[in-house]
């Protein structure tokens, strides 16, 4: 019986009895191959969508552990294998990269967003809480604490709060009254502190 190829990582299965006097070449494929696995880099150019590269016992895209992706404003779609993997993805393109097997269930990575993204071998997923990725979990959580008026219409505008009820204001004179005295308590504090 020949060798087989393990399903996520396709490493090399030797078959007892199979590759005498090979066996140290091929175990140092599948420890070159299992070192990228958990620890290597990619950089990987977008242009468009693309699909990473899978190989039995070469060289391989998919394996890497984390990816960087470069590249212009897309947005792009990256296809992954349909197989269990996670992945640390670093978004450094100037747009959105999506993450996706074939199978429903995508990650979106916005520019600029590290993450760790796992895949079942059918849908993409980004750890997180109650169905939400950490990402929208915080800001739901952050702002639903928090009723805030419309940004539209408010440009060179500041937050200001009574306590009760926030609003955007133009600046004035009147609220920069204090900045003086505050300025010096804090330059009275700091000299204290040294």
């Amino acid at each position: 019986m020949p060798s087989s190829w393990s399903s996520s990582l396709r490493f090399e299965l030797q078959f007892t009895g199979e590759n005498i006097n090979l066996w140290g070449e091929k175990l140092n494929a599948a420890l070159v191959h299992a070192d990228y696995a958990i620890a290597g880099w990619l950089t990987k150019a977008l242009s468009g969508h693309t699909t990473l590269t899978t190989a039995n016992a070469g060289a391989d895209e998919a394996r890497a552990a984390m990816i960087r992706f470069t590249g212009g404003e897309g947005p792009f779609t990256v296809t992954i294998p349909p197989v269990s993997k996670a992945y640390l993805i670093w978004n450094a393109c100037a747009g959105p990269v999506t993450l996706a097997t074939g199978a429903p269930g995508t990650v979106t990575l916005d520019s600029g967003d590290i993450a760790w993204v796992a895949t079942d071998g059918g849908a993409v997923k980004t750890p997180g809480y109650g169905g939400l990725s950490i990402k929208d979990y915080v800001a739901a959580a952050g702002f639903s604490q928090v009723e805030l008026p419309a940004q539209l219409a408010n440009d060179g505008k500041y937050l200001k709060t009574d306590g009760a009820n926030a609003t955007w204001q133009a600046p004035v004179a009147a609220d920069l009254a204090d900045y003086a005295s505050a300025i010096q308590g804090l330059q009275v504090a700091l000299a204290v502190a040294l």
